[in-house]
Order: C-alpha cells, then sequence, then structure tokens
C-alpha cells in the first residue's frame, strides 16, 4: 500500500490494482506535482465541497469512468456535472469498494460547492483496506468527538495543520492526541500564504509530545504502509 502526498489536502492511495484519489486538488494548486491529465484513479473520495477539494473530481471522473464517494448532497451535484458513477453517503455511514470500506465522520468547518451549491455536512474520511486504517481529517477544526475516530484504532492520519481557515499547528497537535494514530502527516498548508506554516516544528512537536511519529512529506513523495 503506497500513500503519496499530492499538495495541500491531496492524497493518493495506491493498493492492489486500484488507485484512489482523496481530494483531488490538482489544477490551481501550485504544489501539485501532477496534472489531472496524468491520472487515472478508479475512485475519488471527498471530504466536502470547497473547490480546493473537489477540484478535478468531474475531469478525472469522466476521463476514467471513477466511483465518487462524497456526502449526498455533493454526489447529487456531481451527477449533474455529468459524472457517471457517484455514490452518497452521509455522517457515520459507509460503504464497501473494491479496495476497502470508506466511511465519513464528522468535522468542523462549511461547505458548499463551487458554484455556491449546499454541500451538506463536511467530512473526514476513513479509509479501511488490508487490516490498516487511514483517517483524512479534511479540514476541521478541533474538536473532542476526534477521540471517538481515534478509538477504531487509526494507523495513519492525515491532518491539517495550516490555520486560517482549519485548525493550526497547537491544535493540530491536541487533534493527535485525540486521533491516537500511529503515524502522521501534516496536509492543508504552505499552498497559499494565508497557510504557511513551519511542518518542520510541527512534526517535532508531535514526535515529541504525543505517541505517534510524524512524517512530514513534499508534494510527489510517498511512503509505505
Amino acid at each position: 500500500m503506497r500513500l503519496t502526498f499530492l499538495g495541500h489536502a491531496a492524497v493518493r492511495l495506491e493498493v492492489g490494482d486500484h488507485d484512489v484519489l482523496v481530494d483531488p486538488f490538482l489544477s490551481g494548486n501550485p504544489l501539485a506535482p501532477y496534472g489531472p491529465d496524468e491520472l487515472r484513479p478508479d475512485h475519488v473520495l471527498l471530504t466536502h465541497g470547497h473547490g480546493d477539494h473537489v477540484g478535478d473530481t468531474v475531469a478525472l471522473a469522466n476521463a476514467s469512468d471513477a466511483t465518487v464517494v462524497a456526502m449526498v448532497e455533493i454526489a447529487r451535484w456531481l451527477a449533474d456535472q455529468g459524472v457517471a458513477n457517484p455514490v452518497g453517503i452521509n455522517l457515520g455511514g459507509g460503504v464497501d469498494l473494491p479496495f476497502g470500506r470508506v466511511s465519513l465522520h464528522p468535522a468542523w468547518h462549511s461547505n458548499a460547492l463551487p458554484d455556491g451549491t449546499y454541500g451538506g455536512m463536511p467530512a473526514g474520511v476513513l479509509i479501511e483496506v488490508e487490516g490498516r486504517r487511514i483517517y483524512h481529517c479534511g479540514d476541521t477544526a478541533l474538536f473532542s468527538d476526534l477521540a471517538l475516530v481515534g478509538r477504531r484504532g487509526i494507523d495513519l492520519a492525515f491532518v491539517p495543520i495550516g490555520d486560517h481557515f482549519t485548525m493550526g499547528p497547537d491544535d493540530a497537535v491536541e487533534a493527535v492526541r485525540l486521533l491516537a494514530p500511529a503515524h502522521v502527516v501534516p496536509i492543508h498548508y504552505d499552498t497559499f500564504p494565508p497557510i504557511r506554516q513551519d511542518a518542520a516544528a510541527f512534526a517535532a512537536r508531535v514526535n515529541a509530545e504525543t505517541d505517534a511519529t510524524c512524517t512530514v512529506l513534499a508534494p510527489g513523495e510517498g511512503l509505505d504502509l
């Protein structure tokens, strides 16, 4: 299982014959190592509807006939955009897919599609595959119910640290304590000036103050899980 950071909050998961993207913001992302024409996912997972997360979903799904899993309101919007295989679920719900199971969990944020359409509730995405649990927090503030997700046993968590639009480094360290993952990768930072952060300093705090191991990935870098 290979996990690759694609800049901002975009993540690629390669497992077996499956290629899965989470929040594929590539066009317009100055940190993205790939353009949308270079990837052919079979599944796309979305945390919420903001343009820097939906990103290139429509183009990617139409090019590769990918299944897109998202909040029900987002799935309906995607269908209106011509996406053939949207799967709408809701908070607390999940769906079994060929590569594993995906479920949505609460995140504290706002949510609207690029054209202003209501996008339902924002979410974090839990991916269960090959006996591992990977949690993408999405865009969220710090809140105590992250501990409920952590009780499931998280092997790796993608945690936003950018501040301004999400929790910043101080709150993100506390979020790591609540999630109690084995490994952490920071996301949603450095893409634009308002969210510039020192990811190395965050990693040092996580490694010193929690039981997790934090790895900072440059866009295009990955790790095996």
